[in-house]
């Protein structure tokens, strides 16, 4: 794992994504399938993806999905799509908001809104026609999704939701053998939820996981043998915790109207707090003597100097004053009945895989 304060850096990260997925999608033939597997590690894809080439990215900071796929989709980094994480400030002043469903969480809803609409690979990819399996995404209904999916036509998924990895492969599969049998004039650039993330936040990478991961690459193998090119990619993936009661009471006391305007944002291994004007120091001493060393909390200024995030003009509203980031797999999470989370900084938090399937792929 890596050292918090330091994001390991492959050569790509999630920015590289609509560059190469329209690169694919310009040289030709049936289309292109991608496959968005939410929370799978790059370790964990290089031992059971045997039949893919396997690219290294690294995710976005925060690692969480609000963040990674939004960026992953846009080609834009945090800064610019301002998605910083599952929950936080609309604007100095504003309220706080949940992007994954829309909802206000404290405060007064403004018109202003959480989510920048940027151009999606959906919108750019000129001559194909873009469609999104959104599966689990489509029972949400917020701003975040919207912009998402912008400029792509949305499918219903086929089969029964679950959080079962086989049964969620197995109705992937469903949904994308209904959207390539139909016959089209032009090239099909098809986008696939694959929620495996329900199931791994509850038991990690297991058998189960593992088992129906090899059963996906076997039908991106056979699709890809059909004259199909075949993507996948991740958002993040995720590492053990343990939940501490003492831990999250201290953290109850420090995030508490008092100290605080708003109650804490964040996700996971990365949360912030939004302290009262002019207690801003004495809110970051208090948080890093009641984390006792589980995390490292800093100021939101930092995360610049340390290459995270730029944090200027409107991530600067967002974001809290102060952030806290896990060291420890005792960090006080949001909910706290977990057995694994991301959000933070460790290699196997931040790498993910991008693989790709083609006629030449080793059987």
């Amino acid at each position: 794992m890596t050292e918090a304060g330091t994001l390991a850096r492959p050569g790509l990260d999630l920015r590289a994504v609509p560059g190469l997925v329209l690169s694919e999608l310009g040289r030709g033939g049936r289309g292109v399938l991608v496959l968005a597997v939410d929370g799978l590690s790059w370790q964990v894809a290089r031992r059971v993806w045997r039949s893919a080439e396997l690219t290294c990215l690294t995710s976005t900071f925060p690692s969480t999905s609000a963040s990674a796929w939004m960026t992953s989709v846009t080609g834009a980094p945090v800064s610019d799509h301002l998605v910083v994480g599952a929950a936080y400030r609309e604007r100095a002043g504003g309220p706080l908001v949940d992007v994954i469903t829309g909802d206000v969480l404290a405060g007064e809803p403004a018109p202003r809104g959480p989510v920048v609409r940027l151009p999606t690979i959906f919108e750019r990819a000129e001559g194909a026609d873009p469609m999104v399996v959104g599966r689990e995404l489509d029972l949400l209904s917020g701003p975040w999704v919207d912009a998402l999916t912008r400029g792509a036509a949305r499918r219903p998924a086929r089969e029964a939701l679950t959080r079962d990895p086989h049964g969620l492969v197995a109705g992937v599969a469903a949904d994308v053998e209904a959207a390539i049998g139909v016959r089209r004039t032009r090239p099909l650039l098809l986008w696939v939820y694959v929620n495996l993330d329900d199931h791994l936040h509850r038991h990690g990478y297991d058998e189960r996981a593992v088992d129906a991961l090899a059963e996906l690459e076997r039908h991106a193998t056979a699709w890809a043998a059909r004259g199909w090119r075949v993507l996948a990619h991740a958002d993040h993936g995720l590492v053990p915790v343990a939940s501490d009661p003492v831990l999250a009471r201290r953290w109850e006391r420090v995030d508490a109207p008092g100290l605080c305007e708003l109650p804490g944002g964040g996700a996971g291994r990365v949360r912030w707090l939004y302290p009262r004007a002019g207690r801003e120091n004495e809110v970051a001493e208090r948080l890093a003597e009641a984390l006792d060393g589980h995390a490292r909390v800093l100021p939101a200024s930092a995360l610049g100097e340390l290459g995270l995030m730029e944090v200027a003009g409107p991530v600067r509203e967002r974001l809290g004053a102060v952030v806290a980031i896990a060291t420890s797999p005792r960090f006080p999470l949001p909910d706290p009945g977990l057995s694994y989370e991301h959000g933070a900084l460790s290699d196997e938090e931040t790498l993910v895989p991008l693989a790709r399937w083609v006629r030449s792929s080793r059987a």
